[in-house]
């Protein structure tokens, strides 16, 4: 843990030595080397090599450091970081570069009064499991590990992640002491990273390295001989860091936004960024050609990254287009074939195992398409949730509308115009159906797309195109039977009668 000299009242206080990371070299924790188990530490470096820093991935897009390898004051200022910010995740041993990926830091998320901050990644890292958060704190005389990519005692710029084994002291405030159990010390570098403590088999993160008198490591005066640190509690956080880095259903551009993807008449396959208020902005080219006639729709990862992928159904095959970060798509990647007659609806985690879901009908009867863990996207065993009369129905994902853990279905009658909630049960299956709206024949509406909570007051909405070429934005509502449309407002003026599906 590199030490940080915030101001010296505070230094004095905690009783940590004054020194700035700025300028210093690349530097890890003093202790034995990391297990394949802490491959979520993510080490950081500012700059071409200015400093280095340790970090936790909790996010399959988010890494939580301390702030103050970041401002010397431990308040950095949020968005994006001042230079270039590396981050490498999921490497134990930074040599093997065949696992984990190499991310760019493209915003800082710092808390008010801690030193700590929150990198979003530039993309998700697949394959990597983040570190659990502690929901109590830790107490003292408890047992807990420090990790790290800093300095040792011999080297200045090690490969290895090294851990060490600390006694920590537990109390209501924002800081826990740390007192080396044997050898282990925390040098310069090992800023940020993580204090984890074990909970039956589980290792969770109870504190980020943050300060440290760093004697025995290389570098440090003789004559330094404290081992004692302290770290910033994360516990008493969790909304704080569940709330930045929980992915927002139908957030394709990775900025919080609900977004909307659509095929033009040229078969040409756009995505219209949402704005947060429930418009769009200007559309971005996501696809040259050939998606007329398609069935696309998109809520859920469906790669392991932690970013919403966009699931088509193109030519009779069903694929998943893997969303490089930015909303752009990577190569398909073939989950199997369907009939050219179907209607594809993902609708997220339907059936709660971590899982994105899709919905599919087709000879008029619904079907649930489990999502399947493996290192490839792929589908289970199809489960039936509808015997009959779907057919005539127009289907579309609204995301959670009732707020009860499980995503919904609206599906429009099309010979009456009628709009039906089906509200999500577990294990994928849905309830008894209540009336969401009227009026949306195919002639007054001809496109409808569920918009999740896309001016984000925390209800579902819609989206519509008119029958004269606009597109109207439905703020979601609640009735006596719970969710329902609400007022519309127009937010595309024209040319929307040339889309041929949208979602």
């Amino acid at each position: 843990m590199a030490q940080f000299k915030r101001s010296t009242q505070i230094s004095a206080v905690i009783g940590a030595v004054g020194l700035s990371l700025l300028g210093s070299p690349a530097q890890a924790l003093q202790g034995p080397d990391a297990t394949a188990g802490q491959n979520f530490t993510a080490r950081i470096v500012i700059g071409d090599s200015d400093r280095s820093c340790t970090g936790t991935l909790v996010s399959q897009r988010w890494v939580l450091t301390a702030a103050s390898c970041f401002a010397a004051d431990a308040k950095p200022a949020a968005g994006k970081p001042a230079v270039t910010t590396t981050v490498t995740v999921g490497r134990t041993d930074l040599n093997q570069t065949s696992t984990g990926a190499v991310r760019t830091a493209i915003e800082l998320v710092p808390h008010a009064d801690r030193d700590l901050v929150l990198l979003k990644l530039n993309a998700g890292v697949a394959g990597v499991k983040p570190v659990a958060l502690a929901t109590a704190p830790v107490t003292s005389g408890q047992a807990v590990t420090a990790a790290g990519f800093g300095r040792t005692k011999t080297e200045w710029t090690p490969k290895k992640l090294h851990t060490g084994a600390f006694t920590a002291t537990g109390d209501s405030t924002a800081n826990v002491g740390l007192a080396p159990t044997g050898d282990g010390v925390i040098c310069q570098g090992d800023n940020g990273g993580p204090v984890l403590r074990t909970n039956g088999q589980t290792q969770e993160l109870v504190a980020v390295a943050s300060r440290s008198w760093q004697g025995g490591c290389l570098g440090v005066p003789s004559t330094e001989t404290r081992t004692s640190a302290v770290a910033t509690r994360v516990d008493d956080v969790r909304t704080w860091i569940t709330s930045n880095v929980t992915p927002v259903a139908g957030d394709m551009t990775g900025d919080n936004k609900p977004d909307m993807v659509a095929v033009d008449t040229e078969g040409k396959l756009r995505l219209y960024p949402g704005n947060g208020a429930g418009g769009l902005t200007a559309p971005i080219q996501i696809g040259t050609g050939g998606w007329g006639g398609s069935q696309i729709t998109h809520r859920g990862d469906w790669t392991g990254d932690g970013m919403e992928d966009v699931v088509a159904v193109v030519a009779g095959e069903l694929r998943v287009y893997p969303n490089r970060g930015d909303g752009t798509l990577g190569d398909p990647v073939k989950m199997g074939t369907l009939p050219t007659s179907v209607k594809v609806v993902a609708l997220g985690d339907a059936t709660g195992d971590g899982q994105p879901d899709l919905a599919v009908q087709y000879d008029d009867k619904l079907w649930i398409y489990p999502g399947v863990v493996g290192t490839t996207p792929k589908t289970g065993t199809p489960i039936q949730v509808g015997s009959s009369g779907w057919n005539v129905m127009t289907l579309t994902a609204p995301g959670d509308a009732n707020k009860d853990g499980y995503p919904d279905l609206l599906a429009r009658d099309t010979r009456d115009g009628a709009l039906w909630l089906y509200p999500g049960k577990a294990k994928g299956g849905f309830g008894t159906r209540t009336e969401f709206g009227r009026g949306y024949t195919v002639t007054y509406r001809p496109l409808i797309a569920g918009a999740a909570d896309a001016n984000r007051d925390g209800v579902a909405d819609l989206w519509a195109t008119a029958n004269d070429g606009t597109l109207k934005f439905y703020k979601g509502g609640s009735g006596s039977q719970g969710p329902v449309d609400g007022p519309s407002v127009e937010v595309g003026s024209g040319g929307w009668g040339g889309i041929k599906s949208i979602d």
